[in-house]
């Protein structure tokens, strides 16, 4: 991702899009401050100095911590779009590939919770739900309300799960997982 393509950090500016290097290296401190120290706690100079870069560079891309998070968290939906097409997959398909995704993803997943921003997980997950199943047939004579409450539901439902079968450190396989929440999302 080049250094001059712009992104919206925490909804109020447009800014610099950081390097992919700038973007791992803070990702891998915030893990690692996360280890001793509450989110809430971490600065920003401890932040830049584990992570090898300077605090003009962070201001550069990000207004706050919690910025670093949302550039993460678009990076996991683009590369979620790019995997998904619900349009093209079985319920149980789509299953099993939404949670290998977030099992090739868990270290951020755990990094989002330990940070206490399980909502940002959750908020995004859900609207891109609610876009990759827009066409799916089921959903036809819905109106825009119910085709949002049917995201909202199976997203949380979903998510929720996943994400508690992470933090247990997957007792299941992925495989498992998907054939026991296929038998019960109708």
């Amino acid at each position: 991702m080049a250094e001059t393509d712009n992104v919206t950090n925490g909804g109020n500016m447009s800014m610099a899009r950081p390097s992919k290097l700038t973007q791992e290296s803070l990702l891998g401190a915030i893990e690692r401050l996360l280890k001793t120290k509450n989110f809430t706690e971490i600065t920003v100079s401890e932040l830049t100095k584990i992570a090898g870069i300077s605090r003009m560079t962070f201001y550069r891309h990000y207004q706050n911590i919690v910025d670093v998070l949302t550039v993460g968290m678009d990076d996991v939906l683009t590369a979620f779009n790019a995997t998904m097409d619900f349009t093209q997959l079985n319920e149980a398909t789509y299953i099993l590939q939404m949670i290998q995704f977030f099992d090739a993803h868990r270290t951020f997943v755990k990094i989002l919770l330990q940070a206490h921003q399980q909502e940002l997980l959750r908020q995004n997950i859900t609207r891109v739900i609610a876009e990759l199943s827009a066409d799916k047939v089921l959903l036809t004579n819905f109106t825009d309300y119910e085709k949002g409450y049917y995201a909202e539901y199976h997203a949380a439902g979903l998510m929720s799960v996943i994400v508690d079968w992470i933090e247990h450190d997957r007792p299941e396989t992925p495989a498992e997982l998907a054939t026991f929440l296929s038998k019960n999302i109708q």
